[in-house]
């Protein structure tokens, strides 16, 4: 796959790599002319002195270096567009890959961000010198041609040391690309490290794990400095080596045209000129091995990014746009496996909602509520069995029509840098004041936002760590009801809310009934169990009853009655009876 997306961007970028190599042809043709320009100035104008004649081969040097640099810039600001280029055209396609996988891959796998890193590296590598390096490698095989006709002698003298520097460019890739593989591991595994570090700080002061936890991210970082030293110290060596030898070069060559001059074979202006042209002809080698790590990266990179977005492809675009959903809601004999598991969290869950209902979720913990709501909202697809919201399939909606008639409160709220206006309505440019303070007002938060000194455009920090746990639920659910969603989902939405939040939140529920409109919500407190109609209870997995509220708090009543109250249906029941 990452050959045909090269050769497809090769297509796409045609006519921009067309000007790069007409560029770097025009711009090495005039390399000549600094040898010719020396070797006229030692054979010509040193034995007549004629002092018009330099300065006349002076200002046409001039010129033509004027037109090098001119050139120079021509393809370099070429190769900048192409990587400007495959950048954008590649960004959408790996956000989209890093974010679907983020949803299928298992905790621990590293913080998903490689592609992201890869498409800086190849964008990196493309407007650095390194392309230029291999648009003037052809041009060796002309300088050495030119050595050839000098004499022969020089001509052999550099192709040997053009066989050197190439083998060690081959012994350069050979020696750094599984080194340039682990880097991308091992900068993974110490990325997620601290992620983890600043994600459980305040809990490893609390807990005396601090040092601990720093220890763990000190390791890793040695081991990603000690792969990076080893990296660089390979492509220093190497490419040190490949300068000095470039160098000696020179001087070889310098010494075979004064064996020549000796031996009335060649002028003392070809000796010069010679010198010069197998510097420049080596120029391009020796600035390949130097550019050899950004290459190794960037081609490990593009490898990876094929990969990334061949495995999580866009979806293509809906030729027809379902309807808003208003319907009922199914599900039909639903298999869920959580990402990075191979046990089902949900086995064989069939039930139906229907507009104006309102489905409490409960039972002990790990019984699957989290995976069954996370596949009702299509986070995680089922294994087996269907979900059909207005008789559709989420394959079958357009996902961000489907996702803007869903409303989901998580277990952990996440806010986004930005106003607090900007969280609620869930930065859609097609905003209205109105349905901002309408969702606002619905959560029961208008007044309270008010409060703040510049109320709605208050800006809020990534995670909004300057809220209270409660206000930044109290804004999720806000930002959940937004655009009257047909679907709101609340993952034990109540967690960190006081009386007045639960009252609030109660009220949303109804709200949305009232409107026929469907919610589904987990809970393990049973005092927010009034405005719902149907309670399911679930237990490893299963569905151990659903029914109206009321029967199946009848039938948990008459179970733990027998069995005792030690679930948290039996507790959701002796709550509401009392």
């Amino acid at each position: 796959m990452d050959r045909e997306l090269f050769v497809r961007f090769v297509g796409r970028y045609r006519s921009r790599l067309l000007v790069v190599l007409g560029a770097s042809s025009l711009f090495n043709l005039l390399v000549f002319a600094g040898s010719l320009y020396l070797m006229l100035v030692y054979d010509s104008v040193l034995p007549s002195r004629s002092l018009p004649t330099l300065f006349g081969l002076f200002t046409i040097l001039t010129i033509l270096c004027i037109f090098q640099y001119i050139f120079d810039l021509v393809r370099s600001d070429a190769l900048l567009t192409i990587a400007n280029g495959v950048h954008d055209d590649l960004a959408p396609a790996v956000n989209y890959a890093v974010m679907a996988r983020s949803l299928k891959q298992a905790p621990g796998e590293g913080d998903g961000q490689q592609p992201l890193r890869d498409l800086d590296q190849v964008h990196s590598f493309l407007s650095s010198t390194g392309p230029t390096a291999i648009f003037d490698l052809p041009w060796l095989l002309v300088f050495m041609l030119i050595l050839f006709i000098l004499h022969w002698w020089l001509g052999l003298t550099a192709l040997i040391g053009v066989f050197v520097l190439v083998g060690l460019t081959v012994w350069t890739s050979r020696k750094s690309h599984a080194q340039t593989r682990d880097m991308a591991r091992l900068g993974n595994i110490r990325s997620a490290s601290r992620n983890t570090q600043v994600r459980f700080s305040e809990t490893a002061v609390a807990m005396g794990m601090e040092e601990r936890l720093r220890a763990r991210t000190a390791y890793w970082d040695r081991e990603y400095l000690a792969g990076q030293t080893g990296l660089s110290g390979i492509i220093s060596r190497l490419g040190g080596a490949g300068r000095t030898f470039r160098l000696m070069l020179q001087s070889v060559l310098l010494t075979v045209g004064a064996l020549l001059v000796i031996d009335d074979k060649a002028t003392g202006g070809i000796i010069i000129a010679s010198s010069v042209l197998a510097g420049r002809a080596l120029a391009p080698v020796d600035q390949a091995i130097g550019n050899w790590r950004g290459y190794a990266a960037a081609r490990s990179g593009w490898t990876r990014i094929a990969e990334a977005i061949t495995a999580y492809q866009l979806p293509p675009a809906r030729s027809v746009i379902l309807p808003r959903p208003k319907g009922r809601i199914a599900l039909r004999d639903i298999w869920v496996v959580p990402p990075g598991s191979s046990t089902p969290a949900v086995s064989g869950i069939s039930l139906t909602l229907e507009p104006g209902q309102a489905l409490a979720i409960i039972g002990p913990s790990a019984a699957g509520k989290t995976s069954l709501i996370k596949a009702l909202l299509g986070i995680w697809p089922t294994a087996r069995g269907e979900i059909r919201i207005d008789g559709a399939t989420h394959d079958q909606w357009d996902r961000e029509a489907l996702g803007a008639s869903f409303g989901y409160v998580p277990q952990m709220v996440e806010l986004m840098e930005g106003s607090i206006s900007e969280n609620i309505y869930r930065f859609d440019p097609e905003v209205s004041s109105e349905d901002v303070i309408a969702a606002a007002t619905e959560a029961g938060m208008h007044d309270m936002i008010l409060t703040f000194p510049n109320g709605y455009d208050t800006h809020l920090s990534a995670g909004g760590i300057e809220l209270s746990a409660g206000f930044r639920q109290r804004i999720g659910l806000a930002r959940a009801l937004y655009g009257k969603p047909h679907l709101l989902v609340l993952d034990e939405a109540n967690s960190n809310l006081d009386a007045a939040g639960d009252a609030a939140l109660a009220d949303a529920i109804i709200s949305v009934r009232e409107r026929q409109g469907i919610v589904v919500m987990v809970t393990h407190r049973p005092a927010t169990l009034g405005p719902v109609t149907h309670i399911a209870v679930l237990a490893n997995g299963r569905l151990a009853d659903f029914g109206e509220r009321n029967a199946v708090l009848e039938r948990t009543m008459k179970q733990s009655s027998i069995g005792g109250e030690g679930d948290a249906g039996a507790g959701a029941a002796k709550a509401t009876r009392q």
